[in-house]
């Protein structure tokens, strides 16, 4: 009985007790998720090193900047779609092909919009960056990495709607693995030097992730095929749902994406390689008060009388973690740019220092966000984000031109702090109300999507 047991159990592993596909419980599915962020980043991290130890400074910087230009596409492209696939995916789970061909639809043809618009602006305003307009094999490796990210992200979206963060973990050890294989492999099969052959990884990455996706996604809903249809209906639903969730996550990660492509062009390429490198240090530590939002973001819905209580222990949790983890990279600063290079520590360490201070502020704004979330008071926050990202930009700007990366730093930094203080006082005058209800289910949508695009 035990041995017919374990084979029936083996037969319909992926199928639950109704029949439905299988799926992961929320904590494994959170747990997973998680997993597939750091181990993504961790590779990520390996990849610029070894591109470092290869290839000059501003080979790397340049490609640094055609990847931050590709990823802004990739944000640009998703225009919320994510977040209403996970939304709307309950109602369509038993017919979900015209929600997901939809989807893809969509994000297809927003994803080539938005590469071919950073196309012209870069054959016709850039000087650095017009190579990957110029250079015909760089021009289609580009439209194609931001299609290639951007279903990537849907993808995981999908996954995340199904159940199956481990989908997301898998895909992203995968997408890493293969980048670091490749650019260890590329530059001694090819003999090339050149940003060209520091991006390809990305698409040959790209293209493994995407393919598992699909692989995985026909077996999860048993043999979907994508066909190319847009439900008018449809899409009008999932946009409402994602557009105003997306704009507010865009006001935080489009900045940070715009700079290495203005220290390329204000400054030199060598100058983003150290820029794109120190960016992505600090990143690890702004993580934490993003992450703790969402969680604060999800308990303030849930505890709407208790939102003063909340927000206090989200911004103690933010800082108590944040802090630390600040400093001990402040400290780690010289060893950990001198694993890329001289240059990198001797340029580096100053702006990094000034970066990672800005958590503090950052927990605050990140708190601030997220009980707009839980109030629906979205416009005030998107307000708020495009006001502090566009000044935030133009002030690095004017700073690095004048000063060089460490005035870059300063001035990010010193208008985030500036952003902070707003933050905390309005926090203080939002805590006196209580957070509005909202439906479950928008509350899950937004959430994951902010997760998501993270």
């Amino acid at each position: 009985m035990t041995i017919v047991s374990a084979r029936k159990s083996a037969a319909t592993d992926r199928r639950n007790s109704q029949g439905q596909p299988r799926v992961l419980s929320m904590l494994l599915n959170s747990v997973s998720v998680m997993g597939g962020k750091v181990g993504t980043m961790g590779l990520g991290f390996l990849f610029w090193l070894l591109a470092a130890r290869q290839f000059a400074p501003a080979e790397v910087g340049l490609a640094a900047a055609a990847v931050s230009a590709m990823m802004l596409c990739t944000q640009l492209a998703l225009v919320g779609v994510g977040s209403g696939v996970i939304t709307s995916f309950p109602r369509h789970s038993a017919h979900p092909a015209k929600l997901l061909n939809t989807a893809f639809t969509i994000v297809i043809a927003t994803s080539l919009v938005t590469a071919c618009g950073f196309l012209l602006l870069s054959s016709s305003a850039l000087g650095e960056l017009s190579v990957v307009a110029s250079m015909l094999v760089f021009t289609l490796l580009f439209v194609l990495m931001s299609l290639l990210g951007t279903l990537g992200v849907l993808l995981d979206q999908i996954s995340i709607a199904l159940g199956r963060g481990d989908q997301v973990l898998v895909r992203g050890i995968v997408f890493g693995a293969t980048t670091v294989l490749m650019i260890a492999i590329v530059p001694v099969v090819t003999d090339a030097r050149s940003s060209l052959a520091i991006f390809i990884p990305w698409v040959v990455g790209g293209a493994a992730a995407c393919g598992l996706g699909a692989l995985q996604l026909f077996r999860a809903l048993a043999g979907y095929r994508y066909r190319v249809r847009t439900e008018r209906g449809m899409a009008r639903d999932l946009l409402r749902v994602g557009v105003p969730n997306w704009a507010l996550t865009l006001t935080e990660r489009a900045p940070g994406l715009v700079l290495p492509i203005l220290v390329t062009e204000l400054l030199s390429p060598a100058a983003n390689a150290t820029w794109y490198a120190v960016w992505m240090m600090a990143w690890v530590i702004f993580i934490i008060p993003i992450s703790i939002g969402l969680a604060l973001f999800a308990e303030a819905v849930r505890r709407p009388d208790s939102l003063r209580s909340v927000v206090l222990h989200g911004i103690r949790y933010s800082l108590g973690i944040g802090v630390p983890a600040a400093v001990a990279i402040a400290l780690l600063a010289p060893f950990a740019l001198s694993l890329l290079g001289r240059s990198y520590a001797e340029e580096g360490v100053t702006p990094l220092r000034i970066l990672v201070a800005a958590v503090v502020p950052l927990a605050l704004v990140q708190a601030y966000f997220s009980v707009c979330r839980a109030r629906q008071q979205l416009a005030e926050a998107i307000g708020l984000g495009v006001l502090s990202g566009v000044v935030s930009v133009v002030a690095a700007a004017g700073a690095g031109v004048a000063f060089g990366l460490t005035g870059m730093a300063v001035a990010w930094a010193a208008v985030q702090l500036l952003t902070g203080i707003w933050a905390g006082w309005r926090l203080q005058v939002m805590g006196r109300g209580p957070a509005r209800r909202v439906d479950p289910a928008a509350r899950r949508g937004s959430a994951l999507h902010a997760e998501q695009e993270a």
